[in-house]
């Protein structure tokens, strides 16, 4: 038997299938990645005629018979194409069909004549391991397969809706170009960020929560940018592909975030001392051995604070994680 793969568009609630699509979409996606349908058939009918970006969903197809489902976001000022979902029925989780899948989707962006310079898509991690999971791992690969990159920087998932508490999360942001650039401008990456936030999320659940729960989640998102702002702040560009050790905050426990500031701090003040301690030594040394005397001691705070500036800022860095682990142990023995 022929083996025939095409996709269709549901382009209002009322179109035939959506419901079944829907069916298939909550059925085979975890609680924790899950969007309520009912906010899904809104959007469906409202987002471009509201805010004039495009909402989409398609049903990938395999003889006739429903087996994937899929969302996307064209961002038209930003020009690029946010993948929202790639769901396959359990049953046909094999041979091509996810292949098949990011091909017809290619084909239906090039069919619509979206104007766009890449394509994102979000893979979830967790917040218990530093890494994707096995299962986040294989959607990584695949996606690899098709020519997309991993984006080599600090991202995280908003939380979705009023009580998935655990829909916040780290992630691995993935995209794709036609040239599969190496790298990415951070102003590129900071404006795609600014546009899933504030353009997506926020404009998603505003018919979800009242006035003063819109302003939290606006807090939120805020405090979540600012995290990922910080992180690409000292780089021009950004790495695209490879996984290791790409989120090392949970977005969750801000705490954490204070500590590790408190830890520089705490360093720098043991490192100046250090510092001190060494150029007062090394000042008596020229003052006895070539009776060369160093009068302004402000020479002394300035040497010391150069270098333990210096030195914090190495440590702290993230070229390596050697001298930030090296003093986080000393500080765990004081």
């Amino acid at each position: 038997m022929k083996t025939t793969y095409e996709i269709k568009r549901f382009k209002t609630s009322n179109s035939p299938d959506l419901a079944k699509a829907l069916k298939l979409y909550a059925e085979n996606i975890e609680p924790a990645y899950r969007t309520d349908t009912n906010e899904i058939i809104h959007w469906l009918d409202n987002f471009e005629f509201q805010y004039g970006d495009h909402f989409v969903v398609l049903g990938l197809y395999l003889n006739k018979i429903l087996i994937g489902f899929t969302e996307l976001a064209y961002f038209k000022e930003e020009r690029f194409v946010q993948v929202d979902y790639l769901v396959l029925d359990k049953p046909y989780r094999k041979n091509n069909a996810f292949y098949e899948f990011v091909d017809k989707i290619a084909g239906f962006l090039a069919d619509e004549e979206f104007i766009y310079d890449y394509v994102i898509c979000e893979v979830g991690c967790y917040f218990d391991n530093l890494e994707p999971t096995e299962s986040s791992k294989m959607l990584i690969r695949l996606l690899k397969m098709s020519h997309f990159g991993v984006i080599k920087c600090a991202y995280f998932v908003p939380q979705l809706g009023h009580h998935n508490y655990e829909s916040q999360m780290r992630a691995v942001l993935m995209i794709y170009s036609n040239d599969e650039i190496k790298q990415l401008k951070k102003e590129t990456y900071l404006m795609i960020i600014s546009a899933l936030y504030y353009k997506y999320y926020e404009r998603w659940y505003s018919i979800v929560f009242n006035y003063t729960e819109r302003a939290n989640y606006k807090i939120a998102l805020d405090q979540l940018y600012t995290i990922i702002k910080k992180d690409v702040d000292h780089r021009k560009t950004i790495d695209i592909n490879g996984y290791k050790n790409l989120l090392p905050l949970n977005p969750t426990d801000f705490n954490v975030i204070k500590a590790n500031n408190a830890t520089k701090l705490l360093s720098f003040v043991l490192i100046f001392i250090l510092c001190l301690i060494i150029f007062a030594c090394l000042a008596l040394l020229i003052k006895d051995k070539f009776d060369i005397d160093i009068e302004k001691q402000s020479f002394l705070f300035t040497m010391a604070i150069i270098v333990a500036s210096i030195a914090t800022s190495w440590i702290f860095g993230n070229k390596t994680d050697l001298g930030k682990k090296l003093v986080e142990k000393l500080l765990d023995k004081l």
